[in-house]
């Protein structure tokens, strides 16, 4: 596996109306060094910045919550 020690600017395929109900952009991803990752919508100049690990961390909750609830309720200890 290679280190990240550039950074990976990667802007995805569909538009999302994040900030403006609206205004349908896409999302410009970048991977940097230092373990961070950030986001922008293409065009703006609003940088927002989570370390891998938390987001990381999200995932495995999500996946878990959504296994949860998929669970029939006698299942669950």
């Amino acid at each position: 596996m290679t280190s990240l020690t550039k950074r990976v600017r990667r802007k995805t395929r569909r538009s999302y109306a994040v900030l403006y109900v609206n205004d349908a952009r896409p999302i410009v991803v970048s991977l940097e060094p230092g373990d961070v990752i950030t986001f922008r919508e293409a065009g703006r100049r609003h940088l927002w910045s989570v370390p891998v690990d938390r987001v990381f961390r999200q995932a495995v909750r999500e996946a878990a919550q959504r296994l949860r609830r998929s669970l029939p309720r006698t299942a669950i200890l």
